[in-house]
């Protein structure tokens, strides 16, 4: 009898796997992000484009002026622009500040890709193939592919759902040493300062090393609570000090802790839409969780105008504005393998051990935070989906072992249909922009003309 336990490639077979997949990754989001968009305005028309703040990130990332949005991305002035502007001196001689934007911002998602392999490895015990699968399937998501290609905060911010967790499940049943409170605070510093609601990572990640230094029998687990404890004191300081730091190298950036950002944000919260429509709002974002995230479809206008950037109005791309009429038979059968494929990947998550519990509740707070905030999920969604790629496949591999070589065959032939559907929505996003979204046929109440 045939056994399909799992796969168990040499080194060198995994070394080339992971190398033809770093260069594949690679060429594909230098294309989508400097060959296709071709006349495509993407920084006059930002908010237009999945309500993507292209214009505000590029100058935060790439130029001396003041931050912005510090409400929400408290220190992503101080920890990106230096290199940013750095960057750009070095390749562009200062003069294609949305080039290095997409530089900089393409890395990030990069270093993301390969930290969501770290985690599956971990979740899946080590398994390399699990690994690689996970890391191919994040990164040729819509999400992945769209973060990479247009500035925006999320897909710096990707990195902060991620390095915590992979750092707390490092550690796990060690001593929580000094040098550890120093680590911690240092990851914290990080993800506050991309976004502020990724500490909320940071502090279940920070929990569950603290409980798993107790289960491992370390002789007094009140050393570690208060090391714990020593890690939020150093993490305020340290912010505290990089707040300062960044309000004087960048003079008139707002220090995030003046600002009100409850009021700032009130316009992103859809409290009296959600009240109304409770049961719409669950199904929109489950729709992200479980397929647009993946594979998004040709994109419709939403009923969202911008008049503030150039001056003219022009509506919003949006995935839940999509036209029925627009998807062919090929996609409607790639959503359907995809929806089976997160469907197993939660069957077996009811078979998943202790080690998922914490990027478990990552994920749970970022679909619960989302239910209530935000307009276009897609433009959140690299907070929360490396981390949930990772569980899925990792939980996937676990639960069936003789089914690993048909799940690895499974996640190539679905990567595949996933970047080529991928590839052809974002050129549709690049024509629709350098089409104009729709100014020249609607008239001023955005009815067409």
């Amino acid at each position: 009898m045939h056994d399909e336990r799992s796969p168990n490639p040499s080194r060198t077979t995994t070394t080339v796997a992971s190398l033809v997949l770093f260069v594949s990754v690679v060429a594909v989001y230098g294309t989508a992000s400097f060959v296709m968009d071709g006349d495509a305005n993407v920084t006059d028309f930002s908010s237009g484009i999945y309500d993507m703040d292209i214009q505000r990130v590029v100058t935060d990332l790439t130029s001396r002026l003041e931050g912005y949005r510090t409400s929400v991305h408290p220190l992503q002035k101080i920890l990106i622009a230096p290199i940013g502007i750095e960057l750009n001196s070095l390749l562009f001689g200062g003069g294609d500040r949305l080039a290095t934007a997409k530089l900089l911002v393409g890395a990030f998602v990069l270093i993301q890709g390969l930290l969501v392999c770290v985690l599956a490895y971990q979740l899946s015990e080590g398994a390399w193939p699990a690994a690689l699968a996970a890391g191919a399937i994040h990164a040729f998501s819509f999400a992945s592919l769209l973060a990479a290609s247009l500035p925006e905060s999320a897909a710096l911010a990707s990195v902060a759902s991620t390095i915590p967790l992979i750092w707390g499940a490092a550690r796990t049943g060690r001593a929580f040493t000094g040098w550890e409170v120093v680590v911690w605070a240092l990851i914290g510093v990080l993800s506050i300062g991309l976004t502020i609601t990724q500490i909320a990572c940071w502090s279940i990640a920070l929990v569950f090393r603290v409980a798993s230094a107790h289960d491992a029998g370390v002789r007094a687990s009140r050393t570690a609570l208060l090391k714990a404890a020593l890690c939020v004191v150093l993490l305020l300081v340290l912010t505290g000090i990089a707040v300062e730091v960044q309000a004087r190298m960048f003079e008139g950036t707002p220090r995030f802790y003046m600002t009100n950002p409850v009021a700032g944000e009130r316009p992103f919260f859809r409290l009296g839409s959600i009240a109304a429509q409770p049961i719409y709002h669950t199904f929109r974002l489950l729709a992200h969780f479980s397929l647009f995230d993946f594979v998004a479809p040709f994109p419709g206008f939403s009923d969202f105008l911008i008049r503030d950037y150039v001056g003219f109005e022009y509506w919003s791309l949006s995935i839940e504005a999509a036209r029925v009429d627009q998807v062919n038979a090929l996609q409607w059968m790639l959503a359907v393998a995809v929806l089976c494929a997160v469907v197993s990947g939660c069957i077996a998550l009811r078979r998943a051990g202790f080690r998922f519990v914490a990027p478990g509740l990552c994920v749970a707070f970022q679909f619960g935070l989302h239910f209530f905030y935000g307009r276009e999920y897609v433009l959140y969604a690299p907070h929360w989906h490396g981390v949930w790629v990772a569980m899925l496949v990792a939980a996937v591999w676990n639960a069936w072992p003789r089914r690993r070589s048909a799940m690895l065959l499974a996640s190539g032939l679905l990567c595949v249909a996933m970047l080529a559907n991928n590839l052809a929505v974002l050129a549709e996003v690049y024509r629709e922009v350098e089409a104009g979204l729709q100014v020249s046929v609607r008239d001023s109440h955005g009815a067409l003309k």
